[in-house]
């Protein structure tokens, strides 16, 4: 019974590890989530743009702290639909080509703070 038990809990941690590992760990370009977000004829890309960039704006809004690191980005209210963000962010890269090898959640960051900074 005890190596039953002991196999079983051995066979779910190997494939806790297995299931938990990372398929791809690169990291994405700004050049290539761009493109992604650009390319309405593919259902997969543009899912893959809008998850992507609402994880890094979802990571941003986790890390903020009233003292230790204030809100720098504020939409306005309204604010604006998902889809002209990553449509502004897109010119926006397209009009800063020295971003495009940098780390697209750095991009997508640098765009919001200086298109939607917070008021003094």
């Amino acid at each position: 019974m005890k190596k039953l038990l002991l196999a079983s809990g051995l066979s779910l941690l190997v494939a806790s590890a297995t299931f938990a590992a990372p398929a791809n760990s690169e990291i994405i370009a700004t050049g290539a989530i761009v493109g992604m977000c650009k390319n309405k004829a593919n259902a997969a890309e543009q899912n893959f743009c809008y998850g992507y960039s609402q994880g890094v704006y979802d990571m941003y809004l986790a890390s903020r702290h009233p003292k230790n690191n204030p809100a720098f980005i504020c939409f306005p209210n309204p604010g604006p639909s998902r889809n002209d963000v990553i449509s502004a962010f897109v010119g926006w890269a397209e009009n800063n080509a020295q971003f495009s090898k940098m780390p697209a959640a750095d991009s997508i960051m640098r765009f919001l703070a200086g298109t939607y900074p917070c008021k003094k």
